[in-house]
């Protein structure tokens, strides 16, 4: 009968719940890579989609569109960006992007008042635009010659 119990096979109770918890914690590290990830894949698509509405309303301007200058601003009461026509930043008959939440929950994301971009020149005041996931920042700059870096 002893003989018999020697030969027995099977898992332990120790050992299932040893891989449960190696499982458990691949997993954990899995979802957090992947958080990561996301959030920064969103800051980098926010940075593009502001550089791409910066370059355009600098693009009007330039072509002299309208006869005007145009502009860039950050509407937070509608968590719109604007490009709007003339030196004031206003909803009316101007160009309309949603911003990221990323941009509308996030306090420490700064932007000028607006970015006004001269007619044919393309030269505006220089501004920085600070955007932020909480964890990782970037700075857009346009300096006075219109030009963007980032």
């Amino acid at each position: 009968m002893q003989n018999n119990m020697l030969h027995k096979k099977g898992f332990t109770l120790v050992e299932i719940l040893l891989v449960i918890g190696v499982l458990a914690m691949i997993v954990g590290l899995g979802i957090t890579v992947d958080f990561s990830s996301f959030n920064s894949t969103t800051l980098n698509g926010e940075e593009a989609k502001i550089i791409s509405l910066l370059e355009k309303a600098r693009s009007r301007s330039m072509s002299n569109m309208f006869d005007t200058t145009h502009g860039f601003c950050y509407d937070g009461a509608t968590d719109n960006y604007v490009i709007f026509k003339g030196s004031t930043c206003t909803t009316t008959g101007s160009d309309l992007i949603p911003a990221s939440t990323l941009i509308s929950e996030n306090s420490s994301t700064t932007f000028p008042a607006t970015i006004i971009f001269s007619q044919l020149t393309g030269n505006s005041t220089t501004s920085t635009i600070h955007i932020t996931d909480g964890t990782k920042s970037k700075d857009i700059t346009i300096n006075n010659a219109g030009t963007i870096n980032w």
